[in-house]
């Protein structure tokens, strides 16, 4: 395999932001798969993404070097890496004659235990090399950009556990490239900022979505069920102006982007979670909290970023307190909170899972109203009554096929 050399293309799309030392983005010490999620989701630009991989990943997986690569049209470029010797940093491949353009183009995660007995890898690129295993896991798998490659000066298989976390962070890389992408379009005008920040919020969704097995219209769903009802709400709740219903509405998407922290293994499993899984997957709404935080303190404070981390903190508190992550009760839960749990657990009820059968719509309005006072507001259940056709209609709308 030879280097190609060509005029980069896709990196500088993304943009750059310096990176103001390393040993910041670690704070002196090895970062946590936490640390390194909430890291990526500061990040400014594609350097400081790769700064956060190339510091953090390959202490988390025991690589003994790791390569951030670009897809470039047809080319494959690596454009970062942390390793015990060179690899690749700065060549560019063509996409069809190497390991990482095969993980891209399938999108799926190869795992080589030995690189010689594969006939995937250019072997005459790695004779120079160190590499003797590898694991490439491909950034944002349902279109990739980009993907993560870790390396071993050995013959092992990468562990369920290590091939976890490489695929937590390109999911945290994902949102991040994502990020970086849209905002840089923010300058162009007021319209253009407002189709960019709504662009990047589904998109975030939706890949919290897609990684639970969920669909796109799942959060087109949910978004107008929250604004049928907001609106409905209207006439009883002085609070709930035009403004707020149509931040309610455009911030709904991100109500699970906490799931992007949680681990396959549990997101994805098919049977019943045991007691430390479900602790687990509860965490998903501090994590998504935290993420809108993160972009708060770099964006500043807006009404819409505030909305959007209250429904992602508290949709799944309960009017009787028996809810998380911290047991809210009655008027405690933000008003946002308590209008997103009637539109999640609603769609919950009527959508096709690989686990259960659609519920009819007439047995989800029941249910919703045998709630009343303790899953749900007892106001917004009478108003959900009221509107429940509505319901229906923007389910059968935007049915999943």
């Amino acid at each position: 395999m030879r280097a190609a050399h060509y005029v980069p293309t896709a990196f500088t799309h993304f943009g750059g932001c310096a990176v103001d030392g390393v040993a910041q983005l670690v704070g002196g010490k090895a970062p946590s798969v936490e640390d390194l999620m909430l890291r990526l989701a500061r990040a400014r630009g594609i350097e400081e993404i790769m700064a956060v991989v190339r510091t953090g990943a390959r202490h988390l997986v025991g690589a003994d070097g790791i390569t951030f690569i670009i897809r470039d049209g047809d080319l494959c470029y690596y454009a970062d890496e942390d390793a015990i010797s060179p690899l690749w940093k700065g060549q560019r491949f063509p996409a069809e004659s190497c390991i990482s353009g095969w993980a891209m183009r399938h999108r799926e995660v190869v795992v080589i235990d030995d690189i010689y007995a594969d006939d995937r890898i250019p072997h005459a690129a790695y004779r120079p090399t160190f590499v003797r295993s590898l694991a490439m896991v491909p950034v944002r798998p349902e279109d990739p950009v980009a993907a993560i490659g870790a390396y071993w000066d050995r013959h092992r298989s990468a562990t369920p556990e290590e091939i976890d976390i490489l695929e937590r962070v390109a999911n945290g890389a994902a949102v991040a490239m994502t990020n970086v992408s849209l905002f840089n379009a923010l300058t162009q005008s007021r319209l253009e900022a407002e189709r960019a920040k709504d662009a990047i919020v589904f998109a975030m969704g939706t890949l919290a979505e897609v990684r639970d097995n969920e669909t796109g219209n799942h959060i087109y769903r949910t978004q107008h069920y929250v604004r049928a009802l907001a609106r409905a709400a209207q006439a009883f709740l002085p609070d709930l102006t035009d403004d707020l219903v149509d931040i309610l509405y455009k911030s709904a998407p991100l109500h699970d982007v906490g799931k992007i922290g949680i681990p396959d293994r549990i997101l994805l499993k098919p049977g019943p979670l045991n007691a430390d899984e479900r602790a687990k997957m509860e965490t998903h709404a501090e994590l998504g909290r935290k993420a809108i935080a993160a972009a708060e303190q770099h964006l500043g404070s807006s009404p819409f970023l505030r909305v959007a981390a209250e429904i992602a903190h508290t949709h799944h508190e309960r009017w009787d307190g028996t809810g998380y992550p911290r047991g809210l009760k009655g008027a405690e839960i933000p008003l946002s909170g308590r209008i997103m749990a009637i539109a999640d657990v609603y769609d919950a009820l009527v959508s096709k899972r690989v686990y259960k059968k659609p519920m009819p719509h007439h047995e989800a309005v029941d249910h919703i109203a045998g709630q009343r006072g303790r899953h749900f507001d007892p106001q917004l259940v009478d108003i959900f009554l009221t509107i429940a056709a509505e319901f229906d209609i923007i389910h059968q709308r935007y049915m999943d096929h």
